[in-house]
């Protein structure tokens, strides 16, 4: 469950899970009470050792008893145990659409994140009013403004890089073609968090633990960043800053606007991977291309 809560976190759903939510002292029975009487779903992972112990049954009474009141709803993932291992013991709870757990913690996340479209994500005005703020820098918030930008790629880079030397120490001995033990991959989520937390990352970035960027190209990547928070490129070196932050594994929304990625909701992508283009290559139109995207996001704001 840890890995799950973790991969949810970053997502941005605020999650209860007993690691995260209690401290020393706290009462369990309370603290798990509270949980219940607040969630509006309850992820219930069925397993075999799930119905053979009391206390998980009761959590799901619990459940059962918010969602007859329409104050949460049940999401059952089904780990090492199949249709008729569930109808065996609940038949309710095998007639409910289940996920299962062989298509990985990643997958599971993002298909519960899913049930919640709206949760934590920017409105279009929202968005429009940090593009606005984006192309109407002076000349010295336009220097601070790419200050910020390469302090953002920079912390995502070194977290690569820590991250690099966790996994190459725990990994000696191991295929990498294969999944990891369960341990060393709830200790590198652990590790991640960590991380997270040491370079200052906000939750919603999207994250990989891809090769960092060599020092050597550090230079190139200032002057862009230089260029695009001037809005002094040419069109098509901003849609080359925009292509190698992706090819990079680097969340582009982030570095450049300081919106964490899944912060973004999917119909707004597109006008705002435009816009970016449109900053790094504004200042000579005025970014009357911008104000635009910042006209269409006002409307579908007026329209949601």
């Amino acid at each position: 469950m840890r890995p799950l809560a973790q991969s949810l976190n970053e997502i941005g759903l605020t999650v209860w899970y007993d690691e995260y939510s209690l401290r020393p002292g706290d009462s369990l029975r309370r603290s798990i009470d509270k949980g219940l009487a607040q969630c509006s779903v309850g992820v219930v992972v069925l397993s075999p050792s799930f119905f053979i112990k009391e206390w998980p049954q009761r959590e799901l009474d619990a459940l059962y008893s918010s969602e007859i009141a329409e104050r949460a709803r049940i999401i059952p993932i089904w780990h090492d145990i199949d249709f008729k291992g569930v109808a065996a013991v609940s038949p309710l709870l095998a007639d409910r659409l289940a996920i299962n757990s062989s298509i990985g913690v990643k997958k599971i996340a993002s298909k519960i994140s899913a049930l919640f479209p709206d949760r934590n994500k920017l409105s279009a005005n929202e968005l429009a009013d940090l593009l606005d703020q984006a192309i109407n820098f002076a000349t010295y918030s336009a220097e601070s403004h790419s200050v910020g930008v390469y302090h953002r790629f920079l912390s995502i880079n070194a977290f690569k890089e820590d991250f690099g030397v966790v996994l190459d120490e725990k990994s000696k001995g191991l295929d990498l073609d294969e999944d990891f033990p369960d341990a060393l991959s709830d200790e590198l989520e652990q590790v991640k968090a960590k991380l997270k937390a040491k370079h200052q990352i906000p939750h919603g970035v999207y994250l990989t633990t891809d090769p960092p960027v060599r020092e050597s190209e550090l230079s190139w990547w200032r002057d862009f960043f230089s260029g695009w928070s001037s809005g002094t490129l040419t069109k098509q070196q901003s849609r080359t800053l925009a292509f190698e932050l992706d090819l990079a594994e680097m969340d582009e929304f982030y570095v450049l606007l300081n919106v964490p990625n899944y912060r973004i909701a999917k119909e707004h992508r597109q006008l705002l991977e435009k816009a970016i283009v449109g900053i790094g290559a504004g200042y000579k139109t005025g970014y009357k291309g911008v104000e635009r995207i910042c006209r269409s996001l006002r409307v579908l704001g007026v329209d949601g």
